[in-house]
């Protein structure tokens, strides 16, 4: 049965010309898609030309003007529903996100437990101080360029297709009744922060797609230098991904930054991936995070 069943992908991208080729190629590497859908929301660099060039029988690219929003990716998946048949799989893709790992096996150990939707865990790579430069060149792999990293987040990634269901953004946010999670994810090299440019176009769109869609609470800065974190809290790639925070990440002391929001502190505590004296960070009041912080 499992050699019967597809799975498609679908990926709405703007202004992603850097790393849009390298994301393609991992898709078509690790993914085993029947065929993926890329959907252009308007881009002004370079990303639909790119895109274009992957065009073959596993993969299509067309225009989508329509303003984005939450759900948008939702409303592509089941445009296109007449291709699908219940038990197939659908993944929501991002052109930052490069699969690190095949998907396939993930799927088939999900289906054989009677789950529904597959969870990503994301290794994301950040910007240091120890930066040599802050370009990017797209011909070099990005895990070449940007080193270090924290898997720190997650969420819902690929689902299983059952005719009688619409999923929407809100559903999946909420966890809505009949979504059942698998137990293993899948991993994927996440790079959101390429070269200063790209970031400070990224956090201008992100500012902006704010007036459709209340998912980037996370975007608080309108300065790229902003976002970068102190070397010494992340991981350095070295061939291997690891865990959890660094040895000597005390969270009384860390400042707050892009890798250590709160919301990426709840999800290294909820996957077990904090220490004790971290875990005791997390239960910890006021009142004691501030003692600790200055002693």
């Amino acid at each position: 049965m499992e050699d019967t069943v597809n799975t498609y992908g679908f990926m709405l991208v703007k202004n992603e010309a850097d790393i849009i080729a390298q994301t393609l190629a991992s898709l078509r590497r690790y993914g085993g898609f029947k065929h993926i859908f890329v959907f252009d929301n308007g881009s002004t660099d370079d990303t639909l030309a790119i895109a274009r060039g992957f065009i073959g029988p596993d993969l299509s690219v067309a225009s989508l003007p329509t303003p984005f929003s939450d759900n948008l990716k939702f409303e592509t998946v089941y445009q296109h529903r007449h291709l699908m048949q219940d038990g197939d799989w659908f993944a929501i893709l991002d052109a930052d996100e490069v699969y690190a790992e095949p998907l396939q096996p993930v799927l088939n150990a999900a289906a054989r437990e009677g789950a529904n939707f597959v969870e990503c865990q994301s290794a994301q790579f950040y910007f240091t101080d120890a930066e040599e430069n802050y370009g990017f060149d797209p011909a070099t792999p990005a895990i070449q360029q940007r080193r270090h990293y924290l898997v720190n987040y997650g969420e819902p990634r690929v689902f299983r297709y059952a005719s009688g269901t619409t999923l929407t953004a809100d559903a999946v946010k909420q966890r809505a009744p009949g979504l059942t999670k698998a137990s293993r994810q899948f991993l994927i090299h996440h790079f959101q922060f390429r070269s200063d440019q790209q970031t400070q176009k990224r956090i201008d769109i992100r500012r902006q797609n704010n007036q459709h869609s209340n998912n980037w609470g996370h975007i608080n800065s309108d300065q790229w230098r902003d976002y970068l974190v102190p070397h010494q809290h992340l991981h350095r790639y070295d061939g291997e991904i690891r865990y959890g925070l660094p040895a000597n990440a005390n969270l009384y002391k860390i400042k707050d930054n892009a890798a250590y929001t709160m919301a990426n502190l709840k999800w290294l505590q909820r996957h077990g991936h904090l220490t004790p004296t971290q875990q005791g960070f997390m239960s910890a009041g006021l009142l004691k995070r501030i003692i600790h912080k200055v002693w």
